[in-house]
């Protein structure tokens, strides 16, 4: 090979002559190929070598060819090592026995590539026409065809395939952290261009069976059927394009969200070095709903800079199991069904929320865990990072644990991350929860938030039969001290008092954490004065007790809202009032005390009486590790007092099991409350 500015030069040898071919501009090993066989047009018995051919996107090294048999029919090609882009052959040739010159063209119909594999090819170059087509059978239902065609004035390729596995496109596309592994395509991918390279692309294929993975596993795809266009163009300033997707069946799982409902993508933009823009793109997910975008994503540092997100009339149940619910595992709203409808305005700027607009009609949400629900949601929330903006959330009827709440309207004052309602309240069965002074805020990605209030009275009734509780009477009134949560930690500066069974109940030290999280933990210390014991044992069919209680319970603690920890006592409360206990309710208390609690009592006088009187009542069980240890009024042999006996006839009731499990304590009381209790009576 010899070196001139004009292009590059072959040596050719036919019957002992040197000839001298020149080829100009070889910017490629298609235009390599094209101008070897024109050499081979004009040429006798050829044998070709050449050391190296370099382009910007193409390289290849030790390069020979010849032509030769009795009609010149043979034809073999070999490249040492061939690289195009990040893909490398070695020892790749190209072989034709039956190699026919045929008016200006020269044509191999039974011809064999050996790249990795041994594969059929046919081709017909038309060296006048300036045109090359040519075709490779991978298998029998895998083929690809390409035609190319070229002048002075430039170039086009056009590949087509049927069935044609997508891996072997996979060296040629972007590469990145995903790897395509599996899937076929069928359609079309045209290039053109000149001297300075491709100038556009368009590309229309259906893909089927597609399959992706990267090494995390935290980005993955597979039965993945689609239909996409692609214009793509090189202008001035870069590549503009134009192009749609259609996604019909398949899943895709990008972390956290998981997709296998289908979709339509379309849209164009531009391709500017490190950034991709959508000027203009519409976005459809089967389920939820079609939304208008705009925006640029930085490919180098894979995230999205800013954007513009519309649409109208989403569907909430879609859009919640889509697209939110991914990122609310971990919180109380993950387990919700929802329904309703929605309108979405969403500016996102130098990497933040800037606006987020938000509007729900009818909306429904209620949780699988039954801890709250929400119906006939409406609301509108138009809140911006730096302006002051005014919400309005409204719901006509929901729940809490099992409360009914009414219709209740909300007014929220908004300035970014700031918001404050001066006072509202919401019905709750047939009272009311005021609140005051309401104030939220987030920094640093943690909220805080506050407020005070009262409950007027609610019918104790209503009350209990809502949580399903046995019965009672009078009313539930309180006044809420300032609660406030930072940190993750709900807790009440002050006493919380509350008046029910005649009596008072102070709560004091309440700390609740992660209250909306998977599993709450709640602390606290109770005190309850002068309990009417008629009215509390009328409440839970315990046999009539006649008299005043107090009940401590200190160091309360709940995780997950069952008891792990408490120290808590029943005693009789201090002054002079009639103490009665019946025969049922003398019953009830030995059947607590376990097995081998007993009532002593004369047996001759017991079933002539009733009620019997008594001196003092007292229990107490400290919780720990899911056992209660047991005590009473006083010790007695082998037990403890829970009933002392006083007055004419008396009474006294002994506890001898002084460790209970506390799930067993609980099985007593329901079957104390089923009424299927025998009992020891000596």
């Amino acid at each position: 090979m010899v070196p001139s500015s004009t292009g590059l030069f072959f040596f050719t040898r036919v019957s002992g002559l040197t000839f001298l071919i020149g080829c100009r501009a070889l910017r490629g090993y298609l235009f390599f190929v094209l101008c070897l066989l024109a050499a081979f047009a004009q040429a006798g018995q050829i044998t070709l070598s050449i050391d190296d051919i370099v382009a910007p996107a193409f390289h290849a090294k030790a390069i020979s060819a010849k032509l030769d048999g009795s009609d010149f029919s043979n034809f073999e090609a070999r490249i040492g090592e061939l690289f195009l882009r990040d893909q490398t052959w070695r020892n790749v040739r190209l072989s034709c026995s039956r190699t026919r010159f045929d008016k200006g063209e020269i044509r191999c119909d039974q011809g064999e590539l050996a790249l990795s594999e041994k594969l059929p090819v046919r081709f017909v170059y038309q060296p006048q026409a300036k045109t090359l087509d040519l075709s490779v059978n991978f298998s029998h239902a895998e083929i690809w065809r390409v035609r190319a065609e070229w002048s002075a004035s430039g170039w086009n390729v056009r590949v087509e395939a049927d069935n044609g596995q997508i891996k072997r496109l996979a060296g040629f596309l972007p590469q990145g952290s995903v790897r395509l592994t599996a899937g076929t395509w069928n359609g079309s991918i045209g290039l053109a261009g000149g001297q300075a390279g491709v100038a556009s692309v368009i590309a229309d294929v259906t893909l089927k069976a597609l399959a992706f993975t990267d090494a995390s596993g935290l980005h993955a795809g597979e039965k993945i059927g689609a239909t996409a266009k692609l214009d793509l163009t090189r202008g001035k300033a870069g590549w503009q394009w134009r192009g749609e997707m259609g996604w019909q069946s398949g899943e895709v799982f990008w972390q956290p969200l998981y997709i296998s409902q289908g979709g339509r993508f379309a849209g164009q933009g531009s391709l500017e070095a490190d950034r991709l823009r959508v000027s203009q793109g519409n976005l459809r997910l089967a389920g939820v709903g079609e939304m208008q975008l705009s925006g640029s994503w930085d490919m180098t540092a894979k995230s999205p800079t800013d954007f513009e997100l519309e649409a109208a009339g989403l569907d909430v149940d879609g859009l919640y199991r889509v697209l939110l619910k991914p990122f609310l595992e971990k919180t109380a709203l993950a387990k919700l069904q929802t329904k309703g409808r929605a309108d979405l305005a969403w500016r996102y700027r130098d990497g933040v929320t800037a606006d987020f607009d938000l509007n729900l009609r009818d909306a429904e949400l209620v949780d699988e865990e039954q801890r709250f629900a929400l119906h006939g949601l409406d609301a509108r929330i138009p809140w911006s990072k730096v302006a002051q903006r005014q919400a309005e959330i409204g719901f006509k009827s929901g729940e809490v644990l099992h409360l009914a709440l009414g219709e209740t309207q909300v007014p929220l004052t908004m300035q970014g991350w700031r918001f404050s309602a001066p006072s509202f309240s919401i019905p709750l069965l047939d009272g009311r929860l005021s609140l005051d002074g309401f104030s939220a805020s987030r920094n640093e990605g943690a909220w805080q938030w506050g407020f005070s209030g009262g409950l007027t009275p609610v019918s104790m009734e209503r009350f209990s039969t809502a949580l399903d509780l046995p019965p009672m009477h009078g009313t539930l009134a309180g006044i809420i001290p300032a609660v406030s949560y930072v940190g993750g930690k709900l807790k009440i500066d002050g006493a919380l008092l509350f008046k029910i069974f005649d009596g008072t109940v102070v709560v004091k030290d309440l700390s609740l954490y992660e209250p909306f999280g998977l599993v709450p933990h709640l602390s606290a210390n109770l005190d309850m004065r002068n309990l009417d014991l008629d009215l509390l044992t009328r409440t839970f069919s315990f046999g009539n007790m006649q008299g005043r209680i107090d009940v401590g319970v200190a160091g309360l603690e709940l995780s997950d809202w069952r008891p792990v920890r408490f120290d808590a006592t029943v005693a009789s409360s201090p002054g002079s009032y009639p103490k009665k206990i019946s025969q049922k309710a003398v019953q009830n208390i030995s059947a607590l005390g376990g097995a081998g609690a007993a009532a002593a009592i004369q047996r001759s006088f017991l079933s002539f009486f009733e009620q019997f009187g008594y001196d003092q009542i007292g229990l107490s069980c400290a919780l720990r590790n899911g056992v209660c240890q047991m005590d009473g009024v006083e010790t007695a042999p082998h037990g403890y007092v829970i009933v002392k006996g006083g007055g004419i006839p008396a009474i006294s009731v002994i506890g001898y099991n002084r460790q209970v499990s506390w799930d067993e304590l609980l099985e007593r009381l329901k079957r104390i409350t089923q009424k299927n209790v025998k009992p020891i009576i000596q």
